[in-house]
């Protein structure tokens, strides 16, 4: 009886054990400082012209594994996108449905936030780890154009009135991506280098999102670590909602990561 009752407590730790192993929730916030190029609007507006803010982008995810069989596992993030800048026409160019004549003082207000909603299967899960997956991203964001020009007055001592635009081209659509991680873990180090992205290419849209990254567990005992690399976004659109852009952002990432 005694050593019944010994291997039953001995195949409930090993179960245990095993579960906390499959079973599992890593998330991470961080801090993305992107530049912006490329171009806007079907006049491919040049954003170089706008000098748009680099201000950072706060970034955040979270994934739970799960031990059930053909189930795929669930990964949630969004990214929080906002810029401006400002310029003066050289031409003539046209957002939306509105177009803001050479001479007029432009500025720009760009949105590109998004959550995705990403099920995935673990591929691999040793000192080398491969996830495999599909992506929703759901964009909620828009380009705003606000432009004011002044009129010619006679005589030019006389008080000149001035025209004001405002355009507003919305991005709410859904982009289906293919979803992939790949994690190298450097044993007994607490190093690791990480590869993550989504990409797709459909119907004259192409959308790529690449972070390439290192990992510091700097705090084994809590389960916390570090992350820092580069991610690089492309936004080459046209038939996704009404704005039309062919964009690359592409920066920095620094993240804080908590994994259980």
């Amino acid at each position: 009886m005694k050593k019944i009752t010994l291997a039953i407590c001995a195949a409930l730790a090993s179960a245990s054990a095993s579960a906390d192993t499959i079973l599992g929730f890593d998330a991470t916030l961080g801090a993305w400082k992107p530049a912006y190029s490329g171009t806007i609007g079907v006049d491919n507006f040049n954003v170089d012209e706008f000098a748009l803010a680099e201000d950072n982008v706060t970034f955040i995810q979270a994934a739970l594994e799960h031990p059930i069989p053909l189930i795929p596992n669930i990964l949630v993030a969004h990214s929080k996108i906002e810029t401006n800048g400002a310029t003066t026409l050289d031409e003539n160019v046209t957002f939306g449905d509105e177009t803001f004549v050479a001479g007029s003082e432009l500025s720009a207000n760009m949105t590109l936030s998004h959550t995705d909603a990403t099920l995935y299967y673990e591929i691999l899960d040793n000192w080398v780890n491969l996830d495999l997956g599909l992506t929703a991203r759901m964009y909620d964001g828009d380009f705003q154009g606000d432009g004011v020009i002044g009129l010619a007055c006679i005589p030019e001592s006389a008080p000149c009135p001035s025209v004001q635009q405002t355009e507003t081209i919305e991005l709410s659509g859904v982009l289906p991506m293919v979803y992939g991680v790949a994690r190298f873990d450097l044993p007994f180090t607490g190093w690791s280098i990480i590869a993550q992205g989504n990409g797709t290419s459909y119907n004259g849209d192409r959308h790529t999102d690449l972070t390439a990254k290192i990992r510091w567990d700097f705090v084994p005992a809590l389960d916390f670590a570090i992350e820092a690399g580069y991610r690089s976004m492309t936004l080459d659109v046209k038939e996704l909602d009404a704005l039309q852009s062919d964009l690359e952002i592409k920066g920095p990432y620094l993240g804080l990561n908590l994994h259980l």
